[in-house]
């Protein structure tokens, strides 16, 4: 995946949340964001096709099979939270736009799915 920028997404509402995800621990290849749905909730999150998802709802993905991963999607039932490691070739919209800089609760809200992933990776 390159070095590309860490970044906290979140959706609210519940299913459908309008992505499709590809990849997995017996796939020998990382968990990625393959499709995203064209006016869904995805879609005005930030995700991009592509992304590398790192955690979702605190829970670490690197050690998570494909099934593993549709079983805790499917047991989400209001909001999601994912930690996501952002394709190189992304543009940062924070550095272009001074008006798009993170809000605190933007930056807590990182922060906190950060250590709950950071703390289920070493529970493990």
């Amino acid at each position: 995946m390159g070095t590309g920028d860490f970044i906290c997404i979140s959706m609210t509402g519940g299913a459908p949340w309008g992505f499709r995800l590809q990849g997995g621990k017996e796939q020998k290849q990382p968990l990625q964001v393959a499709k995203i749905r064209s006016q869904s909730k995805a879609s005005g999150s930030g995700l991009c096709e592509g992304d590398e998802v790192v955690s979702i709802n605190g829970n670490p993905c690197a050690d998570l099979t494909y099934p593993q991963v549709i079983k805790l999607m499917e047991s989400i039932t209001d909001s999601l939270q994912m930690l996501i490691k952002s394709r190189l070739d992304t543009p940062s919209l924070f550095l272009e736009d001074q008006s798009l800089q993170p809000s605190p609760q933007h930056l807590l809200g990182y922060s906190s799915l950060l250590i709950t992933t950071l703390a289920n990776q070493l529970k493990s």
